[in-house]
């Protein structure tokens, strides 16, 4: 056996090592996000009080959201630590204090048992988890799409938007067999409560993972060469004086991605309750299927993006949003087939997998390798606060003054103009003719 043969051989394991402790902390992250949005009807009925059900679901999506709000800040905290001391180091800190923040949800008292102080807790454990969950996105993106030998980043960035669909299918998962399994009154009582005191666990293994591997390779060369020079890295004041661009440019990408990801996939249980009126088993049926068809089109779209580029790939996937959003929603909300509203959302989980991919990548190819983590933890954090945390709260807002559950479809086009609007101008500045990056 040759030795370049040995040499692919030993680092075959390392990198498929490295890249699943790197997806570890988003398959925690979104599988409680999932299950927030999964049971946001019983985690409306126990920790607010209101005489109107819409009303307390509003408050209920209000906190999910305040998690967002601190999410740029968490990003920028430990996007420095990773730029200046690693990815693993702040990997590791980030999915333990998720992991915690997720069991002591499970351990809430309720409004009846101690009154305002139930969603007050609740609210603080959100912000605290937004802490830690920005700072896990960012550094987790940055440590996979490290790895690249350049001709294969978004197939390997793809397992970064794979694993947060684990985590939902996780969540949606579990929302099912406790539906199927619990009668209501057990499932507001104590059901709900299983899977978040569950999460400790996922934490627990991802801290495990991510002890024993080593940093990028990027990484770790940028290390050497700031060793060598002995430059001084200050990553957030050379963020914000010399990459406002790339910043804008990332969040008006991700204004597309991220709201159809939070309405498609965290609401749509909510959505289909509420507004559609099916029943909360037929909602996790549909819900765990989306969410399973995502998943397996996210390795393919990673192929694709990587063939044809960064740019075409978000523009077609936006136009695949805009063209068809109102159309497949027209047939969700008209029927009460499960088949049909599965196939209906099936189609436009193609785009929606596609854009997703290719706006990670994108994410890490205008950034810099000495402030990468500092650019995205900031920018995708930002992004996902103002279009992604907010939309379910804003959407059930829309529905309730229009009357009209197609609504959504409306919220998710006009999120896509934006992203197409910026990946035809603004998206040029960082890619050559040929598609390939500018910055290094």
């Amino acid at each position: 056996m040759s030795a370049e043969i040995i040499s692919t051989e030993t680092k075959r394991p390392s990198l498929l090592k490295s890249i699943a402790s790197g997806c570890m902390g988003n398959v925690l992250e979104w599988f409680d996000y999932g299950l927030y949005g999964y049971f946001a009807v019983i985690i409306s009925a126990e920790f607010f009080t209101s005489d109107d059900p819409i009303v307390g679901l509003i408050l209920s999506f209000l906190v999910f959201g305040t998690g967002f709000i601190v999410r740029p800040i968490g990003g920028i905290i430990a996007g420095a630590y990773a730029d200046k001391h690693g990815r693993v180091k702040a990997l590791t800190i980030t999915i333990m204090l998720m992991g915690v923040c997720t069991m002591l949800m499970g351990c809430l008292p309720t409004y009846e048992q101690v009154g305002i102080l139930a969603p007050i807790l609740l609210t603080v454990l959100r912000l605290v988890q937004g802490l830690a969950t920005g700072g896990e996105f960012g550094s987790a993106l940055t440590f996979i799409s490290e790895f690249s030998n350049g001709r294969n980043k978004s197939f390997l960035v793809s397992w970064q938007p794979f694993s947060v669909g684990v985590g939902m299918l996780l969540g949606s998962a579990t929302g099912l067999i406790l539906s199927s399994c619990l009668s209501q009154p057990d499932l507001y009582a104590w059901g709900w409560r299983i899977p978040f005191i569950c999460g400790i666990l996922i934490a627990i293994y991802g801290v495990y993972l991510r002890k024993h591997i080593p940093d990028s390779p990027e990484f770790e060369k940028m290390q050497q060469e700031r060793k060598a020079t002995a430059q001084e890295h200050t990553p957030v004041k050379s963020l914000f004086v010399r990459h406002w661009a790339a910043i804008v440019t990332v969040i008006g990408l991700l204004a597309g991605t991220s709201v159809s990801y939070y309405l498609l996939v965290t609401y749509l249980p909510t959505y289909i309750v509420e507004f559609v009126g099916g029943s909360m088993l037929n909602a996790f049926i549909v819900n765990t299927s989306v969410v399973a068809i995502y998943l397996l089109f996210c390795p393919f779209a990673g192929l694709l993006a990587d063939k044809i580029g960064r740019r075409r790939s978000i523009i077609i996937a936006c136009l695949g949003f805009i063209v068809l959003s109102y159309p497949l929603f027209s047939i969700f909300v008209s029927t009460q087939n499960v088949a049909i509203m599965i196939l209906s959302l099936a189609a436009i989980m193609v785009f929606q997998s596609l854009n997703a991919v290719a706006v990670a990548t994108a994410s890490s190819e205008v950034f810099p390798t000495e402030l990468r983590n500092s650019g995205i933890g900031f920018a995708y954090n930002l992004a996902a606060a103002c279009f992604g945390g907010m939309a379910p709260m804003v959407a059930t807002a829309i529905i309730a003054g229009t009357g009209n559950a197609l609504s959504l479809a409306g919220f998710i086009i006009a999120a896509d103009l934006v992203s197409i609007l910026i990946a035809i101008f603004l998206m040029r500045r960082f890619y050559d003719r040929s598609g390939a990056p500018k910055v290094q």
